[in-house]
């Protein structure tokens, strides 16, 4: 595919990604929310009403903290439905994934094609980070509610995507006999690589991203507790 039908195959992935997923979307923003009542009723049960202040700062104290629990719980929800989504459907997209990356790598190497010169991995590092900021600003992710989450996702896509290219398609281009560099060796390279590497490389990565989720949900939600248990 071109670049312009690439950029639209991912347009399409991160629309379809709230909407072609609402059902998991709402159940788990739900969930989070419910998380977040529950923390916050325990929190005036145990640690609020015990004090016995004043009716107006006993119910200002557990406002603030229904807000704060109850917001958190429901962003800690949609993340998790989204990273479990993208990881669901990244099987689903091989196609979009091998024509992306190929489309980056192609971008990368084009200063290069021609030359069979050794070329700094810093330098190429850096070259793939320009290239995928430009690629993710054309995406125009910007607008919309949930544009901060996409982003942090194709921002985990480029990452892996980056890493597999320092270390893999790099060191499949030095192994080419001919004496110049030409396009068709860079997109040999990444057909040996093998896109479903990458897929499983990148499901490695959200999995992280569950997890480092889980923790921030896990602290952000002990803040009120802990302020009481200490102070």
């Amino acid at each position: 595919m071109e670049k312009p039908a690439v950029l639209a195959f991912w347009r399409k992935f991160f629309i379809d990604l709230l909407v072609g997923t609402f059902i998991s979307v709402v159940l788990l923003g739900f969930a989070g929310f419910a998380f977040g009542m529950t923390s916050a009723s325990m929190f005036a049960i145990f640690y609020v009403l015990p004090l016995e202040w004043s009716g107006f700062l006993e119910w200002m104290i557990i406002i603030l903290a229904t807000i704060w629990l109850g917001i958190l719980g429901s962003f800690h929800g949609l993340a998790a439905s989204f990273i479990k989504v993208v990881s669901k459907k990244l099987s689903e997209m091989v196609l979009g994934l091998h024509d992306l990356f190929d489309i980056l790598v192609s971008e990368v190497m084009f200063g290069y094609i021609g030359t069979n010169e050794k070329i700094p991995k810093k330098e190429l590092a850096e070259k793939f980070d320009n290239v995928g900021k430009k690629f993710l600003e054309d995406l125009k992710l910007k607008k919309g509610i949930f544009s901060f989450m996409y982003r942090i996702i194709f921002g985990v896509i480029l990452k892996v995507l980056k890493f597999i290219f320092l270390d893999d398609v790099v060191e499949e281009l030095r192994k080419r006999k001919s004496e110049n560099l030409g396009k068709a060796d860079v997109e040999s390279a990444i057909r040996r690589v093998g896109v479903e590497f990458v897929v499983s490389a990148i499901k490695d990565n959200l999995i992280i991203l569950h997890i480092v989720n889980g923790i921030l949900m896990l602290i952000t939600f002990s803040i009120p507790f802990l302020y009481f248990w200490f102070f």
